[in-house]
């Protein structure tokens, strides 16, 4: 049975006046239920609770950021009460998971929100997520449900993420602006260059754009899930799933389980190692563990066994990893070094063993292919 991973926007369950569409929603379930019958299983990550709270509370104005957690708090439970009533036309129970940027980081957490929604996927139960819009802030928000789809989908060993939204896929521009644009159906491996052909968010009623489904591709397909960005429409789901060529999909990289899956998922590290060019290409392209000897910095402060994000000498994120040492360890190395020369600190070896790391960036890269087979 493969795992899909489902994220629906704002704008696929509202109209062009911003106000929620029930029929929007029925249609998902159904094309959900659809999947179901075929023995797939699906985790449907889903917005709109804000929408429907401005609704219930006659508010039309652009809303602060307490604002929009009171219509949050409005339009969860009439959210979930659209999608039981929606479920239970095809005899389907729906679960809620309520999820906040420290459920990805620490690694506790991570396990048990795995386990529940392990828990309800066996029992035939849909699971619904989105963020806790109530109470989150700066400091603990995954940030938009593009990236907590990605999560998502890492930490549940998802197979496919579909993210549905009011396009259908990436194109070479802005087909709004340049008429003839053509859709990219296919993205063999990433290339940061995609990220130059995204817009901004297309409606008032969204958190994202074009931008935040493209960062959250990279993210899942870096970690070995097949991604689709396609327009949300009646029956789109089945017709992926049935082969058929819809909106931009992008290959994955690598696949990776267990401690590096939850590393992948991470949100906040605790820290930064900066390393020499010869040590990014050793864990870019070779595989390797990262030694003491290419270091060149440390950033922040972090005790040892943390997480951390290294990055090469350009400043670019690389990967992450379980360091072995603590950052004033690794400082007082690195002036010990300085001071008095290579052979003052021979036989500091691995600081972050290869099985604790993950790439965050490509091994290699490609440019997207216009090749419309499925």
């Amino acid at each position: 049975m493969a795992r899909w991973v489902v994220k629906i926007g704002s704008s696929s369950l509202t109209g062009d006046d911003g106000r929620f569409r029930p029929d929007r929603l029925e249609a998902l379930v159904d094309d959900i239920a659809g999947l179901r019958r075929a023995g797939q299983a699906v985790v449907l990550v889903s917005s709109g609770a804000v929408a429907l709270g401005r609704d219930a509370l006659g508010w039309r104005r652009p809303l602060t950021v307490p604002e929009k957690q009171a219509a949050a708090a409005v339009g969860q439970g009439m959210l979930m009460e659209h999608y039981r009533r929606a479920a239970a036309r095809h005899g389907l129970v729906v679960g809620q998971l309520l999820l906040s940027r420290d459920d990805f980081d620490h690694r506790e957490r991570y396990l048990h929100t795995r386990s529940t929604a392990e828990m309800l996927l066996s029992h035939g139960v849909l699971p619904i997520i989105n963020e806790n819009d109530t109470v989150a802030v700066d400091e603990i928000r995954v940030g938009d449900n593009d990236t907590l789809a990605a999560r998502v989908a890492i930490a549940l060993d998802a197979e496919r993420l579909v993210l549905l939204t009011d396009t259908d896929g990436l194109y070479e521009a802005d087909p709004r602006k340049v008429p003839g644009a053509r859709r990219i159906e296919r993205v063999e491996a990433w290339d940061d260059a995609l990220l130059a052909l995204a817009g901004g968010a297309g409606t008032s009623v969204g958190t994202g754009g074009m931008r935040t489904k493209l960062l959250a591709a990279r993210l899942a397909v870096l970690a070995g899930i097949d991604v689709i960005i396609a327009r949300a429409e009646p029956g789109v789901l089945q017709a992926l799933y049935a082969g058929e060529s819809r909106g931009t999909r992008f290959f994955p990289a690598r696949r990776y389980a267990g401690k590096k899956r939850w590393l992948a998922a991470a949100l906040r590290p605790a820290g930064a190692i900066v390393v020499d060019a010869g040590a990014r290409d050793a864990l870019v392209a070779g595989g390797k563990s990262l030694l003491f000897p290419g270091i060149v910095a440390v950033e922040g402060q972090f005790d040892e066994h943390a997480t951390v994000t290294v990055r090469g000498p350009d400043g670019e994120e690389i990967g992450r990893g379980i360091s072995r040492f603590g950052a004033a360890d690794l400082r007082l190395l690195l002036e010990r070094r300085a001071r008095e020369g290579k052979g003052a600190v021979r036989g500091i070896g691995v600081v972050i063993h290869r099985d604790d790391f993950v790439l965050t960036v490509p091994a290699g890269g490609a440019r997207p292919s216009k090749d419309a087979r499925p």
